[in-house]
């Protein structure tokens, strides 16, 4: 799991969110959400996401500025966050096309 947001950055927050790491594997969205509900608490204080569920750029932000508090299984760790950065590559001239873009109307 790890910690996000400005709760992790020690700085004024109206929640604290985290993130959980499933397990490499393939997950219908149906079972991503089921599983975030099972993590998800009635406390509002709390937001907790999923890893596999977010978008590349969020999962990027996570990677380099979330703090790793619990968990087990660092190679699997590492498995999912190179995954995440070859999709990253992957995609880029499409974002900077798509940026480009709306930069310029």
């Amino acid at each position: 799991m790890a910690l996000f947001g400005g709760y992790a950055r020690k700085e004024k927050y109206n929640d604290i969110d985290g993130c959980i790491f499933l397990r490499k594997g393939s997950y219908s969205a149906k079972q991503l959400s089921q599983k975030k509900l099972e993590y998800t608490s009635e406390n509002e204080a709390y937001d907790v996401q999923v890893f596999q569920q977010l978008s590349l750029y969020i999962q990027e932000w996570i990677m380099k500025g979330g703090k790793f508090i619990c968990g087990e299984g660092e190679a699997e760790l590492y498995d999912i966050c190179f995954e995440m950065l070859r999709n990253l590559e992957h995609y880029k001239p499409f974002y900077k096309e798509y940026f480009g873009a709306v930069a310029n109307g």
